[in-house]
């Protein structure tokens, strides 16, 4: 029986992405006089005076992507190693057993109805398939991201594990948003590090994910741990997930980081907004310490 659920985006769509992210670093080096580096490293632009600077654009950016190695040589991101050995270093194992419990779900959703189906307990698909990697990592999963996000509590912390994901540890200067999502004016938005990291810092609280209601599958809260931040209004809405990809033999083991653009740009302006600078005759914009620092 096929499994018939997708997770990652499609090669032709991940393709269309990256040029478009390439074309935007082309046109954001063309506005600053800069050069484009190629490379997946966290500096995306270089300017005249030496300056890195990270480009984003889109509704959703992947921060980074990065595998066991990469996460164990991290200072601070390194928190996150429990989570990729919550699963099998031997990737079939688990897609093994991943298969099974899907299969077994979706024959019980065929047989009795999907209503019927999310009303299936955990404890009774463990005692009915017994010994299961699968469902081993799904839980184990949750008690590391239970310890992330305690560690996370302690903004300083937070601070200096933010400064790692989005800048490298200070090795990026600025972080430049092609605004597509919030005033949809198309135009560049430059912050200084400081800003952002001070901003979100204090802004930004933990928490993890619920459990998913997804009668073929087992579902587990805690496969994802969030960053957040009140609305005026008082909702919590997500700003950061932090998920462990497992969609192949290619990808599997990895951290993805995913950040909202427009929820980004909402805490950056709301505190930045009127300390702006506007260049003349170009869709570029800094904002807070940017400015002074070029």
């Amino acid at each position: 029986m096929p499994i018939n659920r997708r997770r990652a985006a499609s090669s032709k769509i991940s393709s269309e992405k990256k040029l478009g992210g390439h074309r935007n670093e082309d046109e954001f080096a063309g506005l600053i006089s800069g050069v484009v580096i190629k490379g997946t490293q966290k500096g995306d632009v270089e300017d005249p005076k030496g300056f890195l600077y990270s480009v984003k654009s889109g509704k959703k950016w992947q921060v980074f992507l990065y595998g066991f190695e990469r996460i164990n040589n991290s200072k601070h991101l390194k928190i996150l190693q429990p989570c990729l050995e919550a699963f099998p270093k031997d990737s079939s194992i688990y897609f093994k057993d991943r298969t099974r419990v899907i299969e077994f779900k979706e024959r019980y959703v065929k047989k009795h109805g999907r209503e019927k189906a999310k009303k299936l307990s955990n404890d009774e698909v463990i005692n009915i398939l017994g010994k299961n990697e699968y469902i081993t990592s799904k839980n184990k999963l949750a008690k590391a991201t239970d310890k992330v996000y305690n560690l996370l509590k302690d903004r300083s912390f937070l601070q200096d594990f933010l400064d790692e994901a989005l800048f490298n540890s200070r090795e990026v200067s600025f972080l430049a948003i092609k605004d597509t999502s919030y005033r949809k004016d198309d135009a560049f938005k430059v912050f200084s590090r400081e800003d952002v990291l001070n901003i979100l810092s204090s802004e930004l609280f933990p928490a993890t994910s619920k459990a998913g209601n997804v009668p073929e599958d087992f579902n587990v809260s805690g496969q994802k741990t969030l960053l957040c931040y009140k609305t005026k209004s008082g909702t919590q809405k997500n700003i950061v997930e932090i998920e462990i990809r497992n969609d192949s033999d290619t990808h599997y083991r990895q951290v993805r980081f995913n950040m909202y653009s427009r929820d980004a740009l909402t805490l950056l302006l709301n505190k930045l907004e009127k300390n702006k600078k506007s260049i003349s005759g170009k869709k570029l914009s800094y904002f807070g310490e940017s400015f002074k620092l070029i």
